[in-house]
């Protein structure tokens, strides 16, 4: 496996949020899954011990989320986790030749036609607000389904 160094930036956070460094809020909130699932009997105290270490020894979400999941298949498929960084840099790159093409033709003929260029980036926004949230519900129900 390659080990790979947590981001730090926001944009960082945003693209890859399974390098995102854990926080000890991160950390509390995994420990208090780990013990409410063993107080509810879901497994004995060894793998509650296990499971603990894992989520102490975590660097990223990633690692925190198998900790707690027990079994690195909680992480979120890798074509789920691309897709969403794809669409979102083919929206950035169209937004901006669309807005730059509206600005040069604008400036170009002297006439100003209604601000077109919303409507894709509207459009293509939603499309890579879509792909966000469902990348979030599988994760979320990839969790809950421990």
């Amino acid at each position: 496996m390659i080990e790979t160094k947590p981001v730090a930036s926001a944009i960082g956070r945003l693209l890859w949020p399974e390098r995102t460094q854990v926080t000890e809020l991160d950390r509390k909130l995994a420990v208090t899954r780990i013990e409410h699932a063993r107080d509810e009997g879901q497994y004995d105290e060894a793998e509650a011990a296990q499971r603990l270490a894992r989520v102490e020894s975590a660097g990223d979400h990633a690692a925190l989320t198998a900790g707690v999941a027990g079994r690195a298949e909680a992480a979120v498929p890798a074509i789920l986790q691309a897709a969403p960084r794809v669409a979102a840099a083919v929206w950035a790159v169209a937004s901006v030749v669309n807005v730059l093409v509206y600005l040069i033709l604008g400036l170009v003929s002297g006439h100003w036609d209604g601000p077109w260029p919303i409507w894709p980036v509207l459009g293509g926004g939603l499309i890579v607000l879509g792909l966000w949230s469902t990348r979030e519900r599988d994760r979320r129900m990839r969790l809950a389904g421990e």
